[in-house]
């Protein structure tokens, strides 16, 4: 494996509060690269959202090597309220926690990725939700992205379909 792809590689573990009720297929993986970040405001990102991809992180053999190539994603919860003064005019704000239960705050995720037709990295079609697992991230990528937490939950479980990433 290449130097630089190594750099980004995050081991997957099971997270110590779901371990023991984990039920896999017996198709589980090991480590995911982490292809690039996204940060995001008030909701979570779509499919398709393009990354900003890793300084040295050659896309095509991140592909070719790996089947899951996954984006860490930061989402600054917020809900828009249009607050209306006294004297009629109304003014918009953004404010945490408006409407009561998580999420609120800032979370993390890993999420599975895939190349768009321009050859970018994007976000994958589905809905995906954390499936009982995380991503220990490697110290290059803590320095690279401030603020992220060392062990971040992977979102590779698409509850409609039962179906795990990558696909088989």
């Amino acid at each position: 494996m290449n130097t630089e792809l190594t750099r980004y590689v995050a081991r997957i573990r099971p997270d110590p509060g779901y371990e023991r009720d984990l039920i896999d297929a017996g198709r589980t993986i090991e480590h995911v690269v982490i292809a690039g970040y996204h940060a995001a405001f008030a909701t979570e990102p779509g499919a398709a959202t393009v990354l900003t991809v890793f300084p040295g992180l050659e896309l095509a053999q991140a592909y070719a090597e790996h089947g899951a190539v996954m984006a860490l994603v930061r989402v600054e919860h917020a809900t828009q309220v249009v607050i209306t003064d006294a004297d009629g005019t109304s003014r918009i704000e953004w404010q945490d926690d408006t409407f009561g239960p998580p999420p609120s705050g800032i979370s993390w995720y890993l999420a599975p990725t895939t190349l768009d037709h321009d050859h970018r990295c994007v976000i994958a079609e589905g809905r995906w939700r954390a499936g009982g697992r995380q991503g220990v991230l490697p110290r290059s990528v803590t320095t690279l992205v401030p603020g992220v937490p060392t062990v971040v939950d992977l979102r590779d479980h698409d509850p409609q379909s039962g179906t795990r990433w990558p696909p088989p």
